[in-house]
């Protein structure tokens, strides 16, 4: 288990390196901004789009494993949904809040980071058929539930072309569909462009993983514990083990499919559920609250959920 801990720990270092030069003021703390801001209109959106280039679609787009994966997600929504209602007592368009809260795992600037560290590039394969699809589904499935619970919500129809036009303008999604359609179309990229790409891909996750540490400085846990504890247990605990079980003992996949599935699921949630919070002025203190626990909390949980698959799928 030190093992799996050290293999993930260079991850987590970076990100402390990011909080800590700007909480020192060594760096201004206008650098977290700067640098996610990088990180996700530019470099991701280039992993993103040389990952989709040279993507083996047949390998990556795994039924079973995308219903293992997005079972455990749509669970969580609806558990965390029914939770805050219920024993939070938050009002409707505060329990969305939480539920995509619980949902939206950070897949690409951490749950990438880890597999590849821990079980090479070669299982990133599966983890693409998943991120394919990540931002959009659960994006409308967060918006559509938001619009039709709320009680100032605006038209179903003008929700979905709403949600339309931003996920077709989202940075990360451009670089997916460019990637998808170069890779159908068999266009060739001169040398140099290719160089280009691979510069920026590399550079890709340490800037976004020291962008994250520089902009958890501007949060604060002060939102209730309670709340943040019980999207901790969904997005840490529940999502990864639901995905487990349905890849594992029910679809019986691959092992590299597997721990693929189930590392992603098991990431914590990234700063998209924040921007979701602020998009609709819902739960806006318990989204920063629950990223900062959350993040914290998966230093542990995620090398636990590493060991177990190691054990449990050896190597």
């Amino acid at each position: 288990m030190l093992s799996i801990f050290l293999a993930v720990l260079p991850v987590f270092i970076l990100i402390a390196i990011g909080y800590g030069a700007v909480r020192t003021a060594y760096v201004p703390n206008t650098v977290g901004d700067a640098l996610n801001s990088f990180a996700v209109k530019v470099a991701v959106p280039m992993l993103l789009f040389r990952a989709m280039l040279n993507l083996d679609f047949a390998a990556a787009f795994s039924a079973p494993a995308l219903i293992g994966f997005y079972t455990g997600a749509v669970s969580c929504f609806v558990i965390g949904i029914i939770l805050a209602r219920k024993i939070f007592k938050r009002r409707p368009g505060e329990a969305v809040s939480v539920g995509f809260a619980a949902t939206f795992s950070n897949s690409v600037l951490l749950g990438v980071a880890i597999i590849e560290r821990t079980f090479g590039s070669e299982a990133l394969t599966p983890a693409f058929g998943i991120i394919a699809f990540h931002a959009p589904s659960l994006y409308i499935l967060g918006m559509v539930t938001m619009e039709l619970m709320r009680r100032d919500g605006k038209s179903l129809a003008t929700t979905l072309k709403t949600a339309g036009k931003s996920i077709l303008a989202n940075s990360l999604m451009i670089g997916i569909l460019i990637g998808v359609a170069m890779n159908f179309s068999g266009i060739q990229l001169p040398e140099p462009v290719i160089s280009a790409v691979d510069m920026l891909a590399t550079a890709a996750i340490p800037v976004a993983l020291v962008g994250i540490g520089a902009a958890m400085t501007k949060y604060k846990i002060s939102a209730g514990l309670s709340e943040s504890m019980l999207v901790a247990c969904l997005s840490l605990i529940v999502h990864p083990a639901i995905a487990f079980g349905l890849t594992h003992y029910v679809f019986g996949l691959e092992p590299q499919t597997v721990r693929a599935v189930v590392t992603l699921a098991a990431m914590p949630p990234g700063m998209n559920i924040y921007i979701f919070a602020v998009m609709y002025d819902r739960a806006v203190s318990l989204a920063a609250s629950a990223f900062l626990i959350c993040t914290a909390l998966s230093v542990l949980t995620a090398t636990v959920w590493l060991y177990a698959l190691s054990v449990i799928i050896p190597v």
